[in-house]
């Protein structure tokens, strides 16, 4: 009888284990592509004039 408790406390546990795994990699893969995201704008805004530079550029033709 008390193996029975004990095996439906393991299954429980596992599952809940095997849930928190998925959560896990689902979090790690959001991670991921969050890090490839801001990679991405960093490379955009470095390479992106800055707003006063249009302006620069009128002032310096007059």
């Amino acid at each position: 009888m008390a193996t029975n408790a004990y095996r439906a406390a393991y299954e429980e546990a596992d599952a809940e284990l095997m849930q928190i795994s998925k959560e896990v990699e689902q979090l790690r893969s959001r991670q991921n592509q969050i890090g490839k995201l801001v990679d991405a704008l960093k490379s955009v805004a470095l390479d992106a004039p800055s707003a006063a530079e249009p302006q620069n550029r009128e002032w310096a033709t007059r």
